[in-house]
């Protein structure tokens, strides 16, 4: 009844002790409607998390098989072709100035001298 009464005058003033009451106890209620969603907000995640890493520890844990040492290889004779092909691909990329993924290497012949 008052805030029709200061409506009607066109003034309302915080000298009234209810409209003054009234927007603490709006702000008071934003504020606490905030912290309850936030607070609310952060145990779904809390679960959320709880669930996901209870599924990552019901798989069984696969351990990694050792592999075997090799043998070192004996040096032979014949080059290895991918390394030859990897030192002539680098020589020619900086020979001719550009980048090694933009060469393309048909072939390679052994030229005698």
């Amino acid at each position: 009844m008052m805030y029709l009464e200061a409506a009607e005058s066109g003034v309302l003033s915080f000298q009234e002790g209810t409209y003054l009451s009234d927007t603490l106890l709006t702000f008071l209620l934003g504020l606490g409607i905030v912290f309850v969603g936030l607070v609310a907000l952060v145990a779904i995640v809390k679960c959320m998390g709880w669930i996901m890493g209870r599924k990552k520890t019901s798989q069984p844990v696969q351990q990694p098989v050792p592999v075997a040492s090799r043998p070192a290889q004996q040096p032979t004779d014949e080059p290895n072709h991918g390394e030859l092909i990897a030192a002539v691909s680098a020589a020619l990329a900086t020979v001719m100035g550009k980048q090694v993924n933009g060469l393309r290497i048909l072939s390679i012949k052994k030229v005698n001298d």
